[in-house]
């Protein structure tokens, strides 16, 4: 047995002799070992290969703990932020070589400092780009982040980890008044916009048809049917919903279209479609645009960077 120490931490590694009852391609994965980190019992996950994506991650731990039910930690000698934050946002414990610890079921979350300062910002977590959407639609060039909470309803947590990874973008300040934090940007509410572009992630997760007689008051406009509502642009044949992922377990969608005049287009969406819109009937602007960024139609183009001067026009109105 080895030992080392990772920021405070005693770490001994064992042989886990249980391996033999999993599945081929989750051994073939991983390199798994008894772990002990300051007397808590637990299995450490060393990756042979790339990291799983997240569903497969979480899907294959759950499998490894129905063997041997330990707290469960992965091993990674390097990481995307946008992994690093996805791994911290579903609360999956991992240990990032001598940069960070976090094992949630020690109550530990230890960094390093230059890290965290020096950390590439790929792609927005979803919190993050939700926070992002909730300051485009604000007035002036100072938002209080705690002002979100009211929309988002994040934990303090979540909170924190968003508007940190908006700061380490470069577009925004950090600073204090009294006890609170604010966010400060030096540019336009549309060049903010732009810079960030590169920045953003579609929240749609998947796309099915269902009949129009089936959908639900759950289920919003989207897609060019809200861009008509919001435009000049004309309504689709087929109108296209979206709703939130968490409220599709007892729907069935269609794979294929095969009756345009009965069915409708559904958007599974990252998160709830409607929560900055003024009308509960259609997704907001702004997100409604970030779901069409990459679609490559001059006729819809136009119509986006017309609603984008609308939309700042009106939070310039609310400075």
């Amino acid at each position: 047995m080895s030992m080392k120490k990772f920021l405070g931490l005693k770490i001994v590694l064992a042989k886990w002799e249980k391996q033999k009852y999993l599945p081929l391609y989750i051994a073939n994965n991983f390199i798994i070992q008894k772990a002990d980190i300051n007397g808590i019992q637990c299995l450490s996950l060393t990756p042979r290969d790339e990291l799983p994506n997240l569903a497969a991650l979480k899907k294959q731990i759950k499998q490894i703990n129905e063997i041997e039910p330990l707290p469960i930690f992965i091993q990674l000698d390097n990481l995307s932020n946008f992994r690093k934050e996805n791994l911290l946002e579903n609360n999956i414990p991992f240990i990032l070589a001598d940069k960070m610890a976090f094992l949630p079921f020690m109550a530990t979350l230890l960094t390093n400092d230059q890290y965290q300062n020096n950390a590439i910002i790929e792609k927005l977590t979803m919190s993050a780009q939700l926070l992002l959407i909730w300051i485009l639609y604000q007035g002036g060039k100072d938002f209080f982040v705690s002002d979100a909470l009211d929309t988002l309803k994040f934990s303090n947590m979540t909170l924190t980890r968003a508007y940190r990874q908006l700061v380490a973008t470069g577009k925004f300040s950090e600073r204090k008044k009294g006890r609170k934090i604010y966010l400060s940007i030096d540019c336009t509410k549309q060049e903010l916009f732009e810079d960030m572009k590169s920045y953003l992630r579609n929240p749609i997760v998947n796309t099915g048809y269902m009949m129009k007689s089936k959908v639900t008051k759950e289920m919003v406009y989207s897609g060019e049917t809200a861009l008509s509502h919001y435009s000049f642009i004309n309504p689709p044949k087929i109108p296209v919903y979206a709703i939130h992922k968490s409220k599709i377990e007892k729907i069935e969608l269609q794979n294929e279209l095969f009756l345009n005049e009965e069915q409708a287009i559904i958007e599974v969406w990252d998160y709830d479609p409607a929560i900055f819109s003024n009308n509960p009937r259609y997704v907001d602007p702004l997100s409604l645009i970030i779901t069409l960024l990459n679609v490559n139609d001059e006729r819809l183009d136009m119509e986006i960077d017309n609603l984008l001067l609308e939309i700042f026009d009106n939070t310039k109105k609310k400075t």
